[in-house]
């Protein structure tokens, strides 16, 4: 019977004595060659071996077996931290560990982002259009290679966009040790959006909805277009309507598809994604904004995923029945709120796409990023989107 060990995965059959003096040889062969030559790399070497393994034929059946088996047993290890399931296989975003527990100080807060992050991208576009830029400093995160956030300055930000930068407010190499730097310490997930209170040195809040209310009404002392209202009390209703049905549906149901870890769980995940995405293509035909006229937080938390659809939902997060660039209302919508002045600005689409191919390995090994879809570039999300027929005021964003 043949052993499941690690001694003895490579080769199935063992050849007879004088294959193996054979084989032996060889390989001695190649090793010198290849030690003489400056491109001998380990691939090299590998391509070697399996090459007088199994020659030109394909992998045993039981090594595709076996390392199928430990690919998915390591798969489902880094998916248990990276996203929690429930007993279905459905995912199950964790809750928020901080939220507002008072009224913060407008002149000691320092926002922490991560430019990949569709849940910090609200925050940047709200503290753009009110104007908090000065009275609220931000520091960018970039995801590192073991999808922990860290600080590094990264030169050349495209199309004017917002850059990763170094810590601004601590000096911390990595979020993780910024979190630390609290009262009583914190061993638990440090995610962006993050608000720290440079003054008590504790973290404020990494809720982004909690957030992004804050922006719009709470620091209006601060803000240099306090004028600017994306939540006004007669819209409160509708927009936490729309609220409750967008994000479990389509901002956290992304992920659900994406994280799904059973073929049921995927199934039910993606059929409310897409059912949701017909009912706002149908919405959006006759309303401009989800609210009418006037653009509301709620058409800001759907922007920040829907910028990021094409780019890495359809593909990586098996997001396939549709393409955002299919719904004619959503498309125009997306580039009708790029369109206004500061969006465009929030968006990095480099640091997007590496932030989800380049560092979710589990559901990308490889890391290779695909080339942009043609219909997010920034050229064509600046064609006219011709929405200003369904509206009957234009809100007007001071610069």
């Amino acid at each position: 019977m043949l052993s499941c060990s690690s001694s003895s995965l490579l080769i199935v059959n063992p050849p007879p004595r004088a294959s193996r003096h054979v084989i032996r040889r060889s390989l001695r062969m190649s090793l010198n060659n290849d030690n003489t030559n400056p491109k001998f790399t380990p691939i090299s070497l590998l391509n070697s071996v399996t090459k007088l393994l199994w020659g030109q034929s394909l992998p045993p059946g039981l090594l595709v077996t076996t390392v199928r088996t430990a690919w998915n047993s390591a798969w489902g290890l880094m998916m248990l931290q990276l996203a929690p399931s429930d007993s279905s296989g459905g995912y199950s975003r964790p809750a928020s560990k901080f939220r507002f527990a008072g009224s913060p100080s407008p002149g000691s807060l320092h926002l922490y982002v991560g430019l990949a992050c569709p849940w910090a991208h609200r925050t940047l576009i709200v503290r753009a259009l009110k104007g908090l830029e000065e009275a609220v400093p931000v520091s960018v995160a970039s995801p590192g290679m073991d999808g922990s956030w860290e600080f590094k300055r990264v030169d050349g930000a495209n199309s004017g966009s917002i850059g990763a930068s170094l810590d601004k407010a601590n000096g911390c190499k990595t979020l993780k040790e910024v979190y630390g730097l609290r009262r009583g310490g914190y061993d638990g997930r440090s995610t962006v959006p993050m608000l720290w209170d440079t003054g008590s040195k504790d973290v404020v809040c990494n809720e982004s909805y909690d957030i992004i209310h804050l922006f719009n009404s709470g620091l209006n002392s601060v803000a240099r277009n306090p004028e600017v209202d994306l939540s006004p009390p007669q819209l409160k209703d509708q927009i936490e309507e729309w609220y409750r049905i967008i994000y479990p549906n389509v901002n956290n149901g992304v992920y659900r598809c994406g994280f799904a870890q059973s073929q049921e769980a995927y199934d039910k995940s993606v059929n409310e994604l897409f059912c949701a995405l017909d009912k706002l293509e149908e919405h959006l035909g006759n309303s401009r904004y989800l609210c009418g006229d006037e653009l509301t937080l709620v058409d800001i938390c759907l922007f920040t995923t829907l910028v990021r659809f094409d780019l890495a939902y359809n593909v990586l997060f098996k997001c396939t029945k549709k393409k955002l660039c299919e719904y004619t209302n959503l498309h125009a919508y997306m580039r009708d709120i790029y369109q206004i002045p500061k969006v465009a600005a929030t968006c990095n689409f480099t640091e997007i796409m590496d932030g989800y191919y380049k560092i979710l390995f589990p559901l990308n090994p490889g890391g290779i990023r695909p080339v942009m879809p043609s219909t997010s570039e920034h050229q064509i999300l600046c064609r006219p989107h011709g929405r200003e027929s369904l509206s009957s005021a234009t809100p007007v964003f001071v610069k």
